[in-house]
């Protein structure tokens, strides 16, 4: 069977590492393809929509509310890139908004497509949920450097107390 520019262009995603063709084939018959214009917002913060989602063509900016009504952005996502895995998986609510930046195009997988592949014991969907401890840990690598770096720019004494609290609630549960 052939292998679709979906499919091949799927395959470069950190998500479908170490999976057969006929696993990525199952894990891609679930996807559902959405397009969205230039400065249309595909999740919200303090939502909850249970999809992981795939970039697949273009570029989404990635931004935060602020307390003064403002936003401040944090990133970007390109193709190949993954968003939305931490409420997928513990069902609470998005953490950023994430916004098309340019034509964007996404693949996502939703939960309820997900469950269906665990209650049949399937492989791929054990693989999709290793590769997203993968994710999520680049995902945290890269907020540690960026607050650490943030610590330093601020040209103040360190905040060690602070820190170690926020340390502490990260690493127990994050009960904040």
């Amino acid at each position: 069977m052939p292998v679709t520019p979906r499919e091949k262009s799927l395959a470069k995603c950190p998500l479908f590492q170490g999976m057969s063709s006929s696993e990525c084939a199952e894990i891609n018959g679930l996807l559902e393809s959405q397009s969205f214009a230039p400065g249309q917002t595909i999740i919200k913060e303090g939502e909850s929509l249970q999809f992981i989602w795939i970039v697949t063509k273009g570029q989404c900016q990635v931004v935060k509310n602020l307390s003064d009504g403002g936003e401040r952005e944090l990133g970007l996502f390109a193709a190949n890139d993954v968003f939305g895995e931490m409420s997928f998986f513990c069902g609470g609510p998005h953490s950023a908004t994430v916004r098309a930046q340019t034509e964007v195009e996404v693949a996502r997988l939703p939960r309820d497509k997900y469950d269906l592949l665990l209650r049949v014991g399937s492989i791929a969907a054990y693989k999709l949920a290793f590769n997203t401890i993968g994710v999520l840990t680049d995902h945290l690598r890269k907020t540690v450097e960026w607050v650490g770096k943030l610590m330093q720019k601020s040209g103040q004494e360190p905040h060690h107390e602070e820190w170690q609290e926020f340390r502490d609630k990260l690493l127990s549960g994050w009960k904040f």
